[in-house]
């Protein structure tokens, strides 16, 4: 009688079954038998492993195996984790006001009608640094891209304003080909979604997201009487999924396809109050515009704010999307895994007169985890600070104070830098929080990077003193010291495959290629 075992298969089938399997089952398989164990050392099994440690997906069939892709993903954790770039050289700050960075493209304006877009170039996961310029037919008050859709979003500013007797403002948002500038091909006809705030001569400003079809944008006035918009679109239809206002709207964020995260720290009527991250179901278009206190999933309550604590000021960060993923077409070999992502949330405090920033660092998986744990009938859930904080976040004094240049965070890592003094050079900061990655390094003997696992107190800020302990790691390097000793970089910011050091004062930036 033949031996029934799984192991009396060929070993090429068994090989087969475990390259089918999670990362997680593939160690469990390591421990079963010599046979299992040779076979998950082996190329196939290696690189399941470390795109789960790295955070990564594998991308799409191309030129280069398995084992190539597992060379170049080791190669390229390794130099992340020591902060070691393969290029650095300086690229000119262009003379107009507005940028972005996102998927690997760096955007600035010249003129308020010319866009310049660089694709940075990457030498693990084989992307080529390409340049390309788009002149445009209106003048572009602000803007967002997303370059796997070959999106481009443009809110062109106003020509005039509105007549004496209007009671609204129309903005026009374009949406166009980021490689030509042309209407995209996927938008509606005419590929233009028009917002009518409800307010007459106050400026606005604007705060742009992009998710897969989703479109998010917050008009905030510029008068202490208009009340913040918040508005999503699905502009492939042109179809509003729904549009919030609130005086209390400060921030907001795709937390994933279907939930979106809402920020507010300001109530008039609270003694003491309390920063709120509401979470709404896009899956439940209404046409009607409603305020923060309509028919939200569910509430993150932060802890209330001491008496003497004024928030100014709530932002939220996150890149990339929750849903991105590069273009198939360009047959990277690996990219960050959809949804694997750090939010960091800045509230602006005055506290004896000072302005003083906190940092929030917290994963999107701990929020959309309670979210997921809430029975479907439940609504307008309030998640207490002691359900979701204390280990599932970090707190802490802002390294910095808020800067323009606010793309500090990518995947699971955020980057700053300290200033020089006379006896210390400049130093770039990394902080990881990729837990897995974590616990690797940690069994790694003579490691460069810091683990930070113990607890921050934060104290004569809130009501009551505040513990959090969400784990991290450090990574730093000392930054080549500036062609002028009294020069330094005034703020960082990162992509997938890059950082950008900028140099406000002289205008350029210099890039630093992994």
């Amino acid at each position: 009688m033949e031996d029934p075992t799984l192991t009396s298969l060929p070993v090429e089938l068994i090989h087969k079954i475990i390259s089918l399997l999670d990362w997680r089952t593939i160690l469990v398989c390591r421990e079963v038998c010599r046979l299992f164990h040779s076979i998950v050392q082996g190329d196939s099994a290696q690189y399941e492993i470390e795109l789960a440690v790295s955070g990564m997906v594998d991308g799409p069939p191309s030129t280069l195996t398995t084992s190539d892709r597992l060379a170049l993903l080791k190669e390229r954790n390794a130099a992340w984790e020591s902060l070691r770039w393969v290029e650095s050289r300086d690229i000119p700050m262009m003379q107009g006001h507005i940028w972005e960075l996102y998927g690997d493209v760096f955007a600035q304006s010249s003129t308020s009608d010319v866009l310049h877009f660089r694709q940075l170039p990457s030498k693990y996961r084989k992307i080529e640094e390409k340049t390309w310029g788009v002149a445009l037919d209106i003048n572009v008050r602000d803007f967002t891209m997303d370059p796997a859709q070959d999106l481009l979003v443009l809110i062109e500013e106003p020509t005039q304003l509105p007549h004496i007797n209007a009671t609204t403002r129309s903005i026009r948002i374009h949406l166009r080909s980021l490689t030509t500038g042309d209407r995209h091909r996927l938008a509606p006809q005419p590929a233009i979604l028009v917002h009518d705030l409800n307010v007459r001569h106050a400026r606005a400003t604007y705060t742009l997201r992009v998710c897969d079809n989703l479109l998010g944008i917050l008009f905030t006035l510029q008068d202490e009487d208009a009340d913040p918009e918040l508005t999503i679109w699905d502009w492939s239809t042109g179809k509003v999924i729904l549009t919030c206002f609130s005086s209390e709207i400060a921030t907001f964020a795709f937390l994933s396809s279907r939930f979106l995260l809402v920020g507010s720290v300001f109530d008039s009527e609270a003694i003491n109050i309390q920063a709120r991250l509401y979470v709404f179901d896009m899956t439940k278009p209404s046409s009607e515009t409603f305020g923060l206190w309509a028919d939200y999933s569910c509430v993150f309550l932060w802890p209330e704010f001491n008496f003497w604590t004024n928030p100014v000021a709530l932002s939220i960060r996150s890149d990339p999307s929750p849903t991105w993923q590069p273009n198939p077409e360009a047959r990277l070999p690996f990219s960050t895994a959809p949804g694997d992502r750090l939010l960091i949330i800045t509230v602006s405090l005055v506290n004896n007169d000072r302005i003083v920033p906190y940092d929030m660092f917290v994963s999107a998986d701990t929020l959309l985890s309670h979210i997921e744990a809430l029975p479907t009938e439940v609504r307008s859930r309030e998640i207490k600070w002691d359900e979701w904080g204390p280990a599932g976040t970090r707190l802490m004094r802002s390294l910095s104070q808020p800067s323009l240049w606010v793309c500090y965070v990518f995947g699971t890592k955020f980057v700053s830098l300290t200033e020089p003094t006379h006896t210390s050079p400049q130093t770039l900061e990394m902080w990881d929080f990729n837990q897995l990655a974590m616990k690797r390094d940690a069994k790694v003997q003579g490691g460069i990077s810091h683990h930070v696992r113990d607890t921050t107190v934060i104290d004569k800020v809130f009501a009551d003193e505040i513990y959090t302990s969400l784990p991290y790691r450090v990574i730093k390097r000392t930054l080549p010291p500036h062609s002028s000793p009294e020069l330094s970089f005034t703020a960082v910011i990162c992509s997938e495959d890059s950082l950008i050091l900028v140099d406000s004062s002289h205008r350029y930036l210099r890039l630093l290629t992994f």
